[in-house]
């Protein structure tokens, strides 16, 4: 690719005997090209272009096709703009004008070597990644179907989550969401059960339970190709690691979102209640949480539902969700509303026991 239709058209009849050539006038249009025709062996394309660089196409060719074998085509001048992107290891090689036809012809064939090794090397490690995820996988359905099944309804809302915030294409944040309950093989059955009914645990419960993506990562260390996929599953747990990335970053607020709100909905809350709880965390990702919205197709509508403490409780709202202790007893029922009575009763109970919160309530009829 080129921004000089001479060259462009040069090199195109000089590669064209041994190869199939897709030819685009500019970085953006190169993009369009491959979304259409699907990926190719290699890429050569010029350093200066309009619209975006050479070395900003090769970049996002490598994300989203990185099979690909990538070449820097550039003047003398630039070389050392080619040796830095060969040096950060978005570029295979770099080819400086004017490039001569046996040159040209000799970089392309090892290109295409190279991409052919990469396909089938990828394809043998996928294999193998495969069958040792179905493996890890099938043990923790054999040692808990509980945990199993949350899993799959977990990855399951993550896959929807990652369609509509077109993050499709990367497959680790599904594995994530999967291997995220994987820790849950070391937890009592009692905890099991609270974690899969969504109700609320003891200190030390809660620590198991927070200790799970931890004891997730030692079974994925070993697997090959799960990089991405373990530093995910190290973000959800007290050791996140420092510096992920926003990719990673993205991942853990998808999964973590998904994590949250199958907790609530295995509570019993409603899903317009279990996000307004979502909304009220200050750890929340609101990008995901708007997704997460148009996937369960709930539009959000002001006053409707509040996430609130027990101390912003005012007289006259309803009661949206049970209020209950972390003990799971149940405190204040769904549908009544607060009286001074009850706000006493709440007050005198949070002296003695956590409440969960925020607590769900619609706010009181206007006096006129």
């Amino acid at each position: 690719m080129d921004d000089e239709s001479a060259i462009l058209e040069t090199l195109s009849l000089q590669l064209r005997r041994d190869h199939k050539v897709l030819v685009a006038a500019s970085g953006t249009e190169a993009l369009r090209l491959l979304a259409s025709s699907g990926p190719v062996a290699a890429v050569i394309s010029d350093l200066r272009m309009p619209e975006m660089d050479g070395v900003e196409l090769l970049r996002r060719i490598q994300v989203e096709y990185p099979d690909t074998t990538r070449v820097l085509h550039t003047a003398q001048s630039d070389l050392n703009s080619a040796i830095a992107a060969i040096n950060d290891g978005g570029v295979y090689r770099y080819l400086a004008k004017p490039v001569g036809t046996d040159e040209l012809r000799s970089t392309v064939h090892a290109a295409v070597e190279l991409h052919a090794r990469s396909t089938a090397d990828r394809q043998l490690l996928d294999k193998t990644l495969k069958a040792s995820l179905q493996a890890l996988f099938g043990v923790l359905q054999l040692a808990s179907p509980l945990a199993f099944a949350r899993a799959g309804r977990i990855r399951t809302l993550v896959s929807e989550l990652c369609h509509d915030m077109q993050l499709d294409a990367l497959w680790e944040i599904e594995v994530a969401a999967m291997a995220s309950q994987l820790g849950a093989v070391t937890l009592p059955p009692s905890v099991l059960v609270k974690l899969d009914k969504g109700m609320p645990c003891t200190d030390d419960e809660q620590g198991m339970v927070d200790a799970m993506p931890g004891v997730a990562v030692q079974l994925l260390r070993n697997i090959p190709n799960l990089s991405d996929v373990i530093k995910i599953v190290r973000g959800l747990g007290l050791n996140p690691p420092p510096h992920p990335g926003p990719l990673v970053e993205t991942a853990v607020d998808v999964v973590r979102t998904a994590i949250e709100f199958e907790t609530l909905e295995s509570r019993g809350l409603e899903v317009e209640s279990a996000i307004t709880v979502l909304e009220c965390r200050d750890h929340s990702a609101l990008p995901v949480l708007a997704a997460l919205r148009k996937v369960k197709g709930c539009v959000q509508v002001k006053d409707k539902v509040r996430g609130l403490r027990v101390v912003d409780l005012e007289v006259g709202m309803r009661v949206a969700e049970d209020i209950v202790a972390t003990n799971g007893l149940v405190l204040i029922g769904r549908g009544m509303v607060v009286t001074e009575l009850l706000l006493d009763r709440l007050n005198n109970f949070a002296r003695m026991i956590e409440i969960v919160e925020p607590v769900l309530a619609v706010p009181g009829a206007r006096r006129f």
